[in-house]
């Protein structure tokens, strides 16, 4: 997953040779909320300096 710095978030899916493929492009926001073109949103409820833990909402 990458957070860019316009609000954008691409989420990476498994591709071909198990190399990453990015999916189309979805929005972040400052409060955690994250939102999928596919309709599915999620909010980040805890942050770690390795990861990140988001409640996904189908």
């Amino acid at each position: 997953m990458e957070f860019r710095p316009d609000g954008t978030l691409v989420d990476y899916a498994i591709g071909r040779g198990d190399a990453p493929a990015p999916g189309p492009p979805g929005r972040w926001e400052t409060t955690g909320r994250l939102a999928l073109p596919s309709g599915k949103t999620g909010q980040v409820v805890n942050t770690f300096p390795d990861r990140l833990e988001i409640d996904w909402q189908p």
